[in-house]
């Protein structure tokens, strides 16, 4: 069983036969942990069209936003859909990526359900802005779970592509190549 943590540095760690002596995370357990939030929220959004109540809207926005804020100010591993997706991987080896593009795609979702907590929690809007929002970190998530597509790291990659980001001291390793360097 592999028992590696979610989010490390590790010694003498290569990847692609180039030494990675950054913070990485198991992208497996990543894309594992996409796939049951995009469960959940696909739930929640289909019970909102079906229904027009936006109970369950009041609860999950504010549980995917401490969710993310724990992934991007504290540490993914006390993250407990990270804990859940590591769970459901963990006799798989690991597939180490670059952590500070991810990080940086959970900061983007971060921003996109405070603005739907505070557009149709605090005040009070259900119309198609919300839901519109949703729906666009649902197919993201899709996407990231199903495909292996980071929309988060392709956007981190092409700010790097255009010096809008500083380019790191080591070429990074990242999904797919999505933010590679050339």
């Amino acid at each position: 069983m592999y028992k590696k943590d979610i989010w490390q540095i590790i010694p003498g760690l290569e990847i692609h036969g180039k030494p990675a002596p950054y913070w990485v995370l198991n992208e497996r357990a990543i894309r594992a942990t996409a796939w049951i939030m995009f469960a959940i929220w696909f739930f929640t959004v289909l019970t909102i069209l079906y229904t027009q109540n936006y109970f369950l809207l009041h609860i999950v926005v504010p549980v995917f936003f401490a969710d993310f804020l724990l992934k991007v100010l504290v540490w993914p591993k006390y993250s407990p859909f990270s804990f859940l997706g590591k769970l459901l991987v963990s006799k798989q080896k690991p597939e180490y990526v670059w952590a500070v593009q991810k990080r940086f795609a959970w900061a983007l979702w971060l921003l996109m359900s405070w603005s739907v907590i505070i557009i149709a929690i605090i005040y009070d809007i259900h119309s198609f802005l919300p839901l519109t929002l949703c729906s666009i970190c649902l197919l993201f998530m899709w996407m990231e779970s199903a495909l292996g597509i980071c929309v988060g790291c392709k956007i981190y990659g092409y700010l790097l592509k255009k010096w809008i980001l500083k380019t790191p001291e080591h070429r990074p390793a990242c999904p797919g190549g999505a933010c590679s360097l050339k």
